[in-house]
């Protein structure tokens, strides 16, 4: 009896060592297999599973605004970057200076004495050899500390009650850029509004209009227009492709008739109740309203508001 109880242990110990050699030979060869095709560059079947990812569900609106994200775009190796030394704006401004405060300062001559002061390149932010001339010709220093400066810019600077009357002027003789310059001494909304205001007194072809259409209307060519729709950008306005909105101008706005969702982006949306005031509107399609709110754009269904 006890001879055959041995029997059988040394037998189920064959056979478990036969099953773990086994079983080592077939891990042994899966995963030669498994190492052969990652020196091969290829993806195993266990590579393939564990990329599969789940795809995402989600639920958006018919239309949503097109957002358009700017490609980084690496500069070439063999191609240096242009920097500008920091030495260059700084005071004293004088022959080779270049930046905003050489740009203010031309402004400020222009505005003074007329664009013949500046006639051939004008407020483009060098001090070269026709600034250097013009401060000579007006017996003022050519070398201009940050005192002279603020001396000669701060009146410009300050008062632009003018600007609505010089911008009809400029637009009516087709000059671009009087009106280049003349717009880049507006810094924010808060200016283009207060300008624009007074400037829709006047008529741009038998219409009143508000700065933006009057000044973009008076120019046919596209890169004169682009050149123009540039400065309004930099002051804070906001343009979808068709319409330009700004708080307070062109573009109605909007509040709610009842409760209903306003859409932050596809997938997200915020309950809001009625009699709410949303924002401006910028455009419509189909059943829904695309609006602004504090340089932010927002979807609502179009059923569910009316202009103020």
């Amino acid at each position: 009896m006890k001879k055959t109880t041995n029997n059988k242990a040394r037998k189920k110990r064959i056979i478990l060592t036969g099953l773990a050699v086994s079983a080592a030979g077939i891990l042994g060869y899966f995963g030669w297999q498994y190492y052969k095709k990652r020196k091969e560059g290829k993806d195993s079947d266990l590579d393939a599973e564990l990329k599969k990812t789940a795809p995402a569900v989600s639920y958006e609106p018919t239309y949503t605004p097109k957002v358009t994200k700017k490609k980084n775009s690496t500069p070439k190796t063999d191609i240096p970057l242009q920097t500008e030394p920091a030495a260059v704006s700084e005071f004293p401004l004088k022959k080779g200076s270049r930046g905003d405060k050489v740009r203010q300062l031309q402004q400020a001559l222009i505005s003074k004495y007329g664009k013949t002061v500046l006639p051939r390149y004008g407020a483009d932010g060098d001090f070269g050899s026709e600034t250097l001339n013009a401060l000579k010709k007006l017996n003022l220093p050519v070398s201009i500390s940050q005192s002279t400066f603020n001396v000669l810019v701060q009146n410009t600077t300050a008062d632009k009650s003018a600007l609505p009357k010089q911008l009809y002027d400029a637009a009516q003789k087709k000059d671009l850029n009087q009106v280049l310059n003349l717009l880049h001494s507006m810094n924010t909304k808060e200016e283009y509004a207060a300008v624009s205001e007074k400037f829709k007194s006047y008529r741009i072809n038998g219409v009143r209009q508000t700065l933006v259409n009057g000044l973009l209307n008076s120019f046919t060519d596209e890169t004169q227009k682009q050149k123009i729709r540039m400065e309004f950008l930099r002051m804070g306005l906001q343009y979808d492709g068709s319409k330009w909105s700004l708080s307070g101008f062109d573009g109605l706005p909007i509040v709610t008739t009842r409760p209903t969702t306003v859409w932050i982006n596809a997938t997200q949306g915020v309950d809001v109740p009625a009699r709410m005031v949303l924002g401006n509107e910028v455009s419509r399609k189909q059943q829904y309203t695309l609006f602004e709110n504090d340089g932010k754009y927002f979807l609502v269904n179009s059923t569910t508001v009316t202009y103020l």
